[in-house]
């Protein structure tokens, strides 16, 4: 996965309805089976026959299978989720296959059955598997400008140099200036875009900048969005030769009430 995957990513709701070949799933399956996060928390993966199961979504034309994932309630699981869910959409992308992340737009108590979860396991999203049609569904147009999907918020709006006093312009992102356009193109609940960040010189600090609404028994959506925001930001910092690590160790940086932090990531020296 790189930098182009993401470029290349589009959320897809109108699938052609040819099956995925069984060596692609195979493909998919192991990739599954060791997809990992920095917060070590263990995600069970699921791909399920929506007819089967009579789950599905009401936006989704033309594919009957999706993938789901679980996780025990801890400490970082939406983080984490995010992280590990968004490295499988990525490389669902790269075998040249449709998907997109679905949360309330799904039939969730048939899906939370479907997979057995149990009343300490959050499953905070899931996605359908296929082949992108040759043309959108009307709905699927429609939700696409409805969310404005296509469209960011301005990069001195979300990322700041040393403290949230000092919008960080795009011109002076120096050696992070792709790993954070790679945030800007991460998916997030209703396009919010909930993710701050703090560039100081070889740490980065990210922020969750909360939305009412958007945290509720199914954990908050929105640190799910910044675990996606963080593996596009890491990927982006590879591509660019910069090596690190997470942490997660409060820089005590004010912020406002709404602003939550979230993790560190440290550049590691040469």
């Amino acid at each position: 996965m790189n930098t182009e995957t993401i470029e290349n990513r589009k959320s897809v709701r109108t699938f052609n309805g040819k099956p995925v070949p069984a060596e692609l799933m195979a493909q998919v399956r192991d990739f599954l089976h060791h997809d990992e996060n920095p917060f070590g928390v263990p995600i069970e993966y699921f791909i399920l026959d929506a007819k089967k199961e009579g789950a599905g979504s009401p936006v989704i034309v033309g594919t009957d299978t999706y993938v789901a994932g679980k996780c025990r309630r801890q400490k970082n699981a939406e983080i984490a989720f995010g992280y590990s869910f968004e490295k499988f959409i990525l490389f669902a992308t790269s075998l040249g296959l449709g998907t997109v992340w679905l949360a309330g737009t799904i039939d969730r108590k048939a899906f939370e059955r479907a997979i057995d979860l149990k009343e300490d396991e959050v499953m905070p999203a899931v996605s359908p598997l296929g082949f992108a049609a040759a043309k959108r569904s009307l709905r699927d147009s429609m939700m696409r400008k409805g969310l404005k999907s296509d469209s960011r918020m301005p990069f001195a709006e979300l990322f700041f140099r040393d403290n949230f006093q000092q919008p960080l312009e795009e011109k002076d992102a120096g050696i992070w200036k792709t790993a954070l356009d790679m945030v800007r193109l991460a998916p997030s609940a209703t396009n919010k875009q909930p993710w701050r960040v703090i560039v100081t010189k070889d740490s980065i600090h990210f922020y969750e900048k909360k939305t009412k609404g958007y945290a509720n028994q199914s954990g908050d959506i929105q640190k799910v969005d910044l675990g996606i925001a963080m593996c596009h930001f890491e990927i982006g910092a590879d591509q660019s030769g910069l090596k690190g690590r997470w942490i997660q160790e409060d820089p005590g940086i004010q912020t406002a009430h709404d602003t939550e932090y979230i993790a560190t990531f440290v550049r590691e020296k040469n």
